[in-house]
C-alpha cells in the first residue's frame, strides 16, 4: 500500500521557536477535525487508505488529546502537533497557513518541548514536503516501513 520512514533527530539545529502553543481544548474540536482531515485526506486518497477522512466522529477525541498542542491566532487553528514520550506525531498545518513557516515553527516548538536527545517521528514517503522539512530540521531516515 505504501511506505513510511522512521526518522530520528540526529543533527540538532541552532534555532529556537518563535511561537507559543497551547494544550488542546474541546472548544477547538470541530476546527481540529476539519484541519486534521484536510491535511491527511489527499495522502489517504492517493494511498487508498479508507476512510479518507480519518476523524469520523467524536470517539477520536476520547483519549490521547492531552498530548496535543495547538497553534492558534484569534480563535483560528493554524496547526497542531502531538507529543507522545519522545515522538512527534500528527504535525499538521491548516491549508490556508501552509508555506509560511508554521510547520517548521511547530516542529521547533515540539523539539524544545520534548527536550530529549532521542526524538523520533514517522512520515509517509508520499509526503515529500514533510520529509524535506524534517531533513532540513535535523532529522535523518533511520528505517523504512511498508504498510
Amino acid at each position: 500500500m505504501g511506505t513510511a520512514y522512521r526518522m530520528k533527530y540526529l543533527h540538532p539545529v541552532d534555532e529556537k521557536p518563535t511561537i507559543e502553543m497551547i494544550p488542546y481544548s474541546p472548544e477547538y474540536r470541530e476546527e481540529y477535525k476539519r484541519v486534521y482531515n484536510e491535511c491527511y485526506r489527499e495522502m489517504r486518497e492517493a494511498l487508498d487508505i479508507k476512510p479518507y477522512d480519518f476523524i469520523q466522529d467524536d470517539s477520536f477525541f476520547e483519549s490521547g488529546m492531552e498530548n496535543v498542542y495547538l497553534l492558534t491566532d484569534n480563535g483560528a487553528l493554524i496547526g497542531s502537533v502531538a507529543i507522545i514520550s519522545g515522538e512527534i506525531d500528527d504535525l499538521i498545518v491548516s491549508r490556508e497557513y501552509q508555506r509560511h513557516g508554521f510547520g517548521r515553527q511547530i516542529l521547533l516548538w515540539a523539539l524544545e518541548h520534548i527536550r530529549s536527545e532521542n526524538v523520533t517521528l514517522h512520515v509517509a514517503e508520499w509526503n515529500k514536503k514533510a520529509v524535506s522539512l524534517y531533513k532540513k530540521t535535523g532529522f535523518e531516515i533511520v528505517d523504512t516501513i511498508e504498510f
